[in-house]
């Protein structure tokens, strides 16, 4: 009797055992289901838990978004012409754009507006649609704005948008980024998307962008004449730069793709037909993370405080891409009289440039600044100095070295509540601080206190005037040192450079 005991003692605890293990199989099920079904839909608040799922399986997200684009693509997009654009076009685009870059033009944004409008769409957002009947006095508008989760729209929103320069295949890369910029800022502030490509995008491309953010959004191809080398580069000689550059291993030296990038991001996209109206960009690059909720506008606080120029990462330039760009920048500096109360950032003991620069694959800046006639000069006086095909001169020690020149410190600004990463590089506001609260930092270092970064120095620097003598001094010490290198150095140099470095220890 004790052991039959046992046994129906037992049976009912197998039996028991089973129910709880497929009861927990379903829940698993389920639950995989729900995060794998859950639609990309901006604007709805996340737990704390969907927020870490976002930043640490952004390739199981990118994975989920090919295998299950057309879904989403379906939701609400519908592509039109930019309004006072041209609507109607021939057949033959090719023979059109040919067509249109040969015939004369009254100015450069003409001519560039009629050659790209084949190109151009515009999907106009829901946020925007709904606002505008809401400020006609539809109470429906209302409800439906209340019902899909969409902020009503600041009154004192900047003239801005986010500028993105990328290529088709980078879609499922930037869909990531983007649900990030939504969620942590954008779904309350519903900014203005502006893509642009050198080639023309793809219905695919444009229909799953604009199905991922309420805010308006616009495609735009980019005029041959930002992306093409000019007619007073020799295209021989700046192959053969490129093939040594490659053989010598450096970063993208061999790229000329590339060097089209850096060239356009310094001189030619605050000059697009599309950005004519806007005063404010914020750089945004596929890939990237953004790790810090903004419950406040950083465009508007550029704009209230008096700020030009904005950063979030500063380090030093790969030496070997920027040979001769700080002899052009003191060579323009002198011949225009250019003072300064900060160029001494970027200035090393001996004179030489010691490459901090701000990285622009972030930066929110203004465009009046770099569509000024000062800007416009410098720019000009490198694009013929041929630096970017000849060497490979990138955009951000270009921004950084202009805003040295032409900018007070005070009209820079450091962005240290939003955290960060490109690449390799990523930062966060320092733990502890009330900005880190709003935060969901990875856990790697900081690149802020990293010997790499140029952060420190920009902290610690103290305006100091830089004169018209300071220039010519470096430039001239730039110069000795570079005979020095070639073996060619006059006795007196020696002699003086011996004293600078005997110095410049202490």
């Amino acid at each position: 009797m004790k052991g039959t005991g046992i046994r129906r003692l037992a049976v009912p605890s197998a039996v028991s055992l089973c129910v709880a293990c497929v009861y927990f199989a379903c829940v698993v099920v389920i639950c995989r289901s729900a995060l794998n079904e859950r639609p990309l839909r901006v604007g709805s608040e996340q737990s704390v838990l969907e927020d870490e799922y976002l930043w640490k399986h952004t390739s199981r997200i990118d994975k989920e978004a090919e295998n299950d684009t057309e879904t989403r693509w379906s939701a609400n997009v519908t592509l039109g012409r930019l309004p006072g654009w041209p609507t109607e076009f021939p057949s033959d685009l090719d023979a059109y754009r040919t067509r249109v870059m040969s015939s004369p033009w009254i100015n450069a944004t003409e001519k560039h507006q009629a050659e790209i409008a084949p190109w151009v769409w515009h999907h106009r957002g829901q946020a925007d649609n709904l606002q505008s009947q809401i400020d006609s006095g539809s109470r429906e508008a209302l409800t439906e704005m209340a019902r899909l989760g969409i902020v009503p729209r600041a009154s004192s929103l900047a003239n801005a948008a986010f500028v993105v320069l990328i290529r088709n295949r980078e879609l499922h890369a930037f869909l990531a980024t983007m649900r990030q910029l939504e969620d942590r800022f954008n779904r309350r502030f519903h900014y203005p998307y502006v893509f642009l490509n050198d080639e023309p995008f793809t219905d695919e491309f444009m229909h799953a962008v604009a199905a991922n953010t309420h805010s308006n959004v616009t495609f735009a191809r980019i005029p041959h004449d930002h992306w093409s080398v000019p007619e007073f580069v020799n295209e021989e000689q700046a192959h053969r730069a490129r093939e040594q550059m490659a053989a010598r291993g450096v970063v993208y030296g061999g790229s000329l793709s590339y060097r089209h990038m850096c060239r356009f991001n310094s001189g030619f996209f605050y000059k697009h037909p599309v950005l004519q109206n806007v005063d404010w960009y914020w750089r945004v690059e596929p890939g990237v993370d953004f790790y810090c909720d903004l419950d406040y506008d950083p465009f508007a606080f550029m704009r209230d405080s008096g700020k030009k120029y904005s950063f979030v990462i500063a380090l030093r330039e790969l030496a070997e891409t920027v040979p001769t760009l700080w002899d052009h920048t003191l060579q323009f500096m002198l011949e225009r009289n250019i003072t300064s109360n900060w160029m001494s950032y970027f200035v090393s003991r001996s004179g030489e440039y010691n490459l901090c620069h701000f990285w622009s694959n972030f930066e929110i800046a203004s465009l009046g600044w770099l569509r000024s006639p000062e800007y416009a000069e410098y720019f000009t006086y490198l694009d013929h100095a041929q630096g970017f095909f000849m060497e490979r001169w990138g955009d951000a020690p270009v921004h950084s070295l202009a805003a040295g020149m032409l900018l007070q410190r005070d009209e820079v600004h450091f962005f240290d509540d939003i955290g960060y990463r490109h690449d390799a590089f990523a930062r966060c506001p320092a733990l502890g601080s009330l900005a880190h609260t709003r935060c969901r930092c990875p856990d790697e270092p900081n690149f802020d206190t990293s010997p790499g970064s140029c952060l420190p120095r920009w902290k610690q620097l103290k305006e100091a005037e830089w004169t018209h003598r300071d220039t010519r001094e470096a430039l001239r010490l730039v110069r000795e040192r570079r005979l020095f290198a070639t073996g060619v150095e006059p006795p007196i140099a020696v002699e003086r450079r011996r004293w600078y470095d005997f110095f410049g220890a202490f």
